[in-house]
């Protein structure tokens, strides 16, 4: 059999994406989360989400502990891709066709220009290759290689500025490069690897990495005095020698003073997810803060304005951000007294808002969010959950829309049944939701609406005193009111007047 060459093989994927599209539209739970195609896709954690472009499409690469991807139950890699819908693929479409690995992947990075999709974790042999170990590249959709190694400890963060590859973690003499622990650096074309600053000058785990616009490297981790600077404390900042970020209260401290879990950028801005409260000694700057170069500041308060909107104790696992708009996961309860901000939640550059529900009046999903990726308007989630939204195929991961969905409808025909004395009225609801029909004197009447949309017909009947009028006057005007509620979205009423006949 005539061998696919490495480089052809993104485009064969994405050829056959097109060719064997799902018919099917997923539609969203109660809560507004969505599962990803026409099914549950994944069977294990979600550790690692990115937005990428190695299809050539828009696509999201995800990474975890699965061993089973999409319609491909014998996938044995924890690494998968997820093409949204478009007109070519109406269902979307998940594939896992990648060599497999004997460990979870816990960060992912890809650089389109040359198809290659960069994996960390704590593997230690990929694609059956025992030297691709804790990080390794995949050309092309093709074997995964080794990279820049070896690497004696788990990899958690990676991030590519330019031609370089900044690899963070919790190893030690990265590279061989002796004192080169927690962080290197790696050349995309050569794969030599140098150590960031100078050996030893970060001398604990870094789990998070992001850049800024301007190119400058941002680290997050366990850290303290990085590079010898009293104030590089769990963060800082690299643009060819190392930067503290700002102080904290106390003389010679960080502004920040505990660990720093995930980091995210939108242009200039950095936004850090850290179990630390009152960043640099701001109340309101709890787990959750932005660096905008010079200074730092609070996202939000609380109601009373006092302090922060996140609860004292929480874990920001994941940051994504789309302009103004921050999103962060982790594991947290009830943020600004809201029942519903459970684990998830969005700045949305005002105020925090809870994302969705379980549409039973409660956070969306029991477990902790561990990955957030934003593609177009759709939030993608990823962790250890086994249902979102109150959708049960939303397992490990999911998808939410930040676009309100509508709650425009209009009420249409009047139909009237001279033999019951009933009214068939018809309403154009733009798609998945409940519509709810009421009013004095007439049987309340409660549907689903389809996903796409759709004509519902409900019917007015007259019940109790008003079914006595109708029988002994033979004609009734009953005013009712319809509701509909879209799935994850604001309620809206529109009432008419309805004349029941009876012959």
């Amino acid at each position: 059999m005539k061998q696919v060459p490495k480089r052809a093989r993104w485009s064969l994927v994405l050829a056959l994406l097109i060719a064997f599209p799902i018919a099917v539209a997923s539609a969203a739970g109660p809560g507004g989360w969505d599962h990803l195609g026409d099914r549950g896709q994944l069977n294990g954690a979600v550790y690692a989400l990115e937005d990428s472009g190695v299809l050539g499409t828009p696509a999201i690469l995800i990474g975890g502990s699965f061993t089973s991807v999409g319609r491909d139950s014998n996938a044995v890699s924890p690494i998968g891709i997820w093409a949204p819908p478009t007109p070519t693929l109406p269902g979307g479409f998940m594939w896992g066709g990648f060599a497999p690995l004997n460990g979870g992947v816990h960060a992912i990075v890809s650089d389109p220009a040359t198809k290659r999709v960069f994996v960390g974790g704590n593997f230690t042999n990929a694609g059956g290759n025992a030297n691709a170990d804790f990080l390794a590249v995949s050309s092309a959709g093709g074997d995964w290689a080794p990279f820049c190694g070896p690497f004696g400890g788990s990899v958690a963060a990676l991030q590519i500025i330019g031609s370089t590859l900044y690899v963070g973690g919790s190893f030690q003499n990265g590279a061989g490069i002796h004192n080169a622990n927690y962080l290197i650096a790696c050349d995309l074309s050569t794969g030599v690897a140098r150590p960031v600053g100078k050996p030893g000058d970060i001398g604990g785990g870094v789990y998070a990495l992001t850049a800024d616009a301007n190119g400058t490297l941002y680290a997050g981790g366990q850290f303290i005095n990085a590079a010898g600077i009293p104030a590089a404390d769990h963060v800082a900042s690299y643009d060819g020698s190392w930067h503290a970020m700002g102080t904290g209260p106390s003389t010679g401290g960080g502004a920040v003073d505990d660990y720093v879990r995930s980091m995210a950028s939108s242009g200039n801005d950095v936004y850090i997810g850290t179990d630390s409260v009152n960043v640099a000694g701001i109340p309101q700057a709890d787990h959750v803060a932005k660096w905008n170069g010079s200074a730092w500041s609070a996202l939000g308060a609380n109601a009373a304005g006092t302090d922060g909107w996140l609860p004292a104790t929480a874990f920001i696992n994941a940051i994504a951000t789309k302009g103004s708009q921050v999103v962060v996961t982790g594991s947290f309860q009830n943020a600004g007294g809201n029942p519903l901000a459970d684990d998830i939640a969005m700045f949305d550059g005002t105020a925090w808002k809870p994302l969705g529900s379980n549409g039973a009046g409660n956070g969306p999903w029991i477990g902790n969010g561990l990955a957030l990726a934003i593609l177009g308007n759709d939030v993608y989630a990823g962790g250890s959950f086994t249902s979102a939204g109150g959708d049960p195929l939303a397992s490990y991961i999911a998808r939410y829309s930040l676009v309100a969905p509508s709650n425009l409808f209009t009420i249409g025909v009047v139909k009237g049944n001279l033999s019951t004395g009933t009214a068939k009225l018809t309403v154009s609801a733009p798609g998945q939701g409940t519509l709810t029909l009421s009013g004095a004197g007439v049987r309340r009447v409660k549907v689903t609406t389809p996903s796409s949309a759709a004509k519902v017909t409900l019917t007015v009947q007259a019940t109790g005193k008003s079914k006595l009028t109708l029988v002994r006057v033979g004609h009734l005007s009953v005013k009712v009111t319809i509701t509909f509620a879209p799935t994850g979205g604001i309620a809206k009423s529109r009432s008419t007047t309805v004349l029941l006949k009876r012959g």
